[in-house]
């Protein structure tokens, strides 16, 4: 699990590092809102090629995807740090884009699969507080760029430095026994993605893929740009807006021991529902917060909001990643996860362009993320809640229906 949880901090540095990029890119290239939204549209699209290297896991194993993510990042990466124009850096993101959906993907799974019966919603706790080391590393590098030789390409650079891991990486992840069981009894051989529409997964695959195409968008919009509109609408320093991340995002992962908590006493349905939602609604208030005066600085409300919005986040993150893992069986688990980024993939590119789109009708950045959300999750919720059973106490083979497999 060590070696898991090292990927899953290098996974979301690098996730991290696409919202950090973007007032740099913007101030480098002379990007407006509406341009520096669309590049984030763009390469959304990678995402789509996140789907077909999540089917191999579940053909292949969650080993054999892993090492091939992790190896195909840091050539990226480097490509994406010696970017002299939009396209010459919009094309590398696009490739680290979909191996950073599988790799982030697999390792959910993997989590899951060794985890104990009891310690499901613990493992996916901690999934959660490495995902925030490694946004904490991404903020750090962050504050650091008016110091780094070549700024924000520095920090694309260290992503590229991993690649010197990989024969480690190699000789000591393995396959997990879920995956290995499976496929020694003649279900992996057995099973296509097409099975996913079929029998008693075809109401969960079909109202959860349509809550990942529908609950990402308000999640894109509000979660994409906090560092964005503090450096260039709110004019705050590098150094000042990562501190914001850092206090908020240093309370919120008290959020993951408290979703652990919550999604095994309360369940996981209320948990997701009430976690997604504070999530949005703190989300959104942060960017209507005004600017500072001489007598008020907007440092408290800022760092307020998005420690509510991260404990909120990590809370239906630790129920969302049981559900997921859960729902379905191991020879399809991977699968659905890889069609949920499908759907995902949609929506990051409906919400880029969508705020792209409303930024100027709408008078600001703001304003167009507030509309969006709301008009996106709403619908989410409710078709969450008909369509998704509770799994509070159930094994990860009964709740998924796979004892009833031959």
């Amino acid at each position: 699990m060590r070696l898991l949880f090292a990927l899953i901090v290098y996974g979301f540095y690098v996730q991290a590092l696409g919202g950090l990029a973007a007032p740099f890119l913007a101030a480098e290239f002379g990007l407006d809102d509406a341009a520096i939204t669309a590049i984030a549209g763009w390469i959304a699209l990678g995402s789509f090629g996140t789907a077909a290297l999540t089917r191999l896991a579940d053909r292949y194993g969650r080993r054999r995807v892993l090492l091939f993510a992790f190896a195909g990042i840091p050539p990226l990466a480097l490509l994406s740090a010696l970017a002299t124009g939009v396209p010459l850096y919009v094309l590398p993101q696009i490739g680290v884009n979909a191996l950073l959906g599988a790799l982030i993907t697999a390792l959910a799974v993997a989590v899951a699969e060794r985890s104990s019966e009891a310690g499901r919603a613990s493992g996916q706790a901690w999934f959660g507080v490495y995902a925030s080391l490694g946004g904490a590393l991404a903020l750090t590098v962050g504050a650091m760029v008016p110091l780094l030789p070549g700024g924000w390409r520095a920090f694309w650079g260290l992503a590229a430095i991993p690649v010197l891991a990989i024969p480690f990486v190699r000789a000591r992840l393995a396959e997990t026994e879920r995956f290995t069981t499976a496929r020694d009894r003649g279900r992996v051989a057995a099973t296509r993605a097409g099975d996913l529409f079929r029998g008693a997964y075809r109401r969960r695959a079909i109202g959860l893929l349509a809550v990942a195409m529908l609950k990402p968008v308000a999640l894109a919009a509000t979660s994409t740009w906090p560092y964005y509109h503090m450096v260039k609408t709110l004019e705050l320093s590098p150094a000042t807006a990562s501190l914001v991340y850092f206090l908020g995002g240093g309370i919120g992962i008290v959020g993951n021991p408290l979703g652990a908590r919550l999604t095994n006493r309360w369940g996981r349905r209320p948990t997701s529902v009430v976690g997604v939602t504070l999530s949005v609604t703190s989300g959104v208030a942060f960017y209507f917060v005004p600017p500072g005066s001489a007598a008020l600085s907007p440092l408290p409300m800022l760092v307020a909001l998005m420690a509510a919005n991260q404990i909120t986040t990590a809370m239906f993150s630790v129920a969302d990643r049981c559900i997921d893992a859960e729902l379905f069986p191991t020879t399809l688990r991977a699968t659905y996860l890889g069609a949920a980024r499908l759907m995902n993939a949609a929506a990051g590119v409906f919400a880029m362009f969508g705020l792209s789109a409303l930024a100027a009708p709408l008078g600001s950045l703001g304003n167009a993320i507030a509309v969006l959300s709301v008009a996106t999750l709403l619908p989410a919720l409710a078709i969450f809640l008909a369509v998704v059973p509770e799994t509070r106490g159930l094994s990860l083979e009964h709740a998924s229906l796979e004892d009833d497999s031959p």
